[in-house]
């Protein structure tokens, strides 16, 4: 059998680089992108809380304390939560929502803007103490005998920092929301019309029939066929990639797009490290071959081209609908059950790579489920390529 599959192969790859059509299909990234980006580059040279919000306090002072109490007593605004690991790591990985800190008067309120629920909440927090500096709070202050001594030196002019200000390593969210949703809709749709050819243009031309009568292994001739379109997937993602590197190192203004900062160089095109590189090839991989697995049982269960065409353009349209939820979505919040959803926790997961809040069971989850879910459709592949009814419609 292995025999078989090896000749197969060859004979698959060897059809699919003499299709001029396949060739181009493969290149149009590395073509593409950087004229997007060239173009883009050159223009541009949750549920939220109201109340019980979790936040840290860092009051530096008794009267630091005593004014934090008497802007927030009485609210249920916030909900105090003590510090795990660093005050600025658990709100970056979402423990907390933000971190009010107060040093002699000073207010400074730390946020975290990759987050939906924190900008929201934090703005809420930042509307409660402007209100507090205001003049229509001082007859209340006299009232609960607040230390005069710490609110003469108020300090707060209503300014927000944000944690990336604090820490360098928060992530992108930019570059979270938009390359993971490009990159996943190319392994989606890489193979697609190789896939198409492969199954239902030979069912089509009558040379898969011809096939199945031989001594040929039918098992090795969908491994095979299977193979070769995953291969085509995995280079169409590679060279995707490539075509971002390219983009960015040809236009590193296109770069300030994602960073935020538009006089960007090629020297601020930062490479993620190695655990987080392999991580995002776990998930793109399984991915890959859930992707293949569909294409497969689409082009065995098609009876011709244009049925396989039209129940495939599916695989493009779907990516794109859970791609645009996943661009509004808090990566600090995201739940285990929501990592098993197919194509929707690869994103999420490339997502958190990106943003650095990824956390190893959701790489587990999504990968383990992806693979899965391809085992249960190479099963259906097997007992429709046995059937010789459905085969021949």
């Amino acid at each position: 059998m292995f025999n078989d599959y090896i000749l197969i192969l060859k004979k698959e790859l060897t059809d699919i680089f003499r299709d001029r059509r396949s060739i181009v299909t493969l290149f149009i990234p590395v073509l593409l992108f950087p004229l997007m980006y060239f173009f883009m580059g050159t223009q541009l040279s949750g549920g939220n809380l109201t109340e019980n919000i979790p936040c840290i306090v860092d009051c530096r002072t008794d009267g630091d304390r005593e004014l934090y109490e008497a802007i927030f007593d009485g609210t249920n605004m916030i909900e105090e939560v003590d510090i795990q690991e660093d005050k600025y790591t658990d709100l970056k990985k979402g423990g907390v929502y933000g971190i009010i800190e107060i040093d002699n008067g000073k207010i400074t309120v730390v946020f975290n803007q990759n987050s939906t629920k924190t900008l929201t909440s934090m703005s809420l927090i930042n509307e409660r103490v402007v209100l507090f500096s205001n003049s229509l709070f001082q007859q209340s202050l006299v009232d609960q005998d607040v230390d005069f001594e710490a609110l003469d030196s108020l300090d707060y002019n209503g300014a927000m920092t944000d944690l990336s200000e604090i820490i360098s390593d928060t992530g992108n969210s930019m570059m979270a929301s938009i390359a993971p949703m490009m990159l996943v809709m190319v392994i989606m749709s890489g193979g697609v019309s190789v896939a198409v050819d492969l199954f239902a243009g030979e069912k089509e031309k009558g040379t898969f029939e011809s096939l199945l009568t031989t001594q040929v292994s039918r098992l090795a001739l969908l491994m095979a066929k299977f193979t070769a379109i995953l291969i085509i997937s995995l280079m169409s993602m590679v060279l995707s990639i490539a075509a971002y590197v390219i983009s960015f190192k040809l236009n590193p203004s296109a770069l300030g797009m994602y960073t935020g900062n538009l006089n960007a160089d090629a020297s601020d095109l930062q490479i993620i490290t190695l655990p987080q590189v392999l991580q995002v090839l776990l998930v793109c991989f399984a991915l890959s071959v859930f992707a293949v697995s569909v294409m497969t049982f689409i082009g065995i269960n098609a009876k011709t081209v244009k049925e396989a065409q039209s129940q495939s353009s599916m695989i493009t349209i779907i990516p794109t609908l859970l791609s645009g939820l996943t661009m509004f979505m808090d990566s600090a919040n995201i739940s285990d059950a929501s990592m098993l959803i197919p194509v929707f926790n690869t994103i999420a997961s490339i997502k958190m790579v990106f943003l650095g809040t990824v956390q190893p069971l959701h790489i587990v989850l999504s990968t383990v489920s992806c693979l899965a879910y391809s085992g249960v459709l190479w099963f259906l592949c097997v007992r429709m390529l046995n059937s010789e009814k459905l085969l021949r419609g």
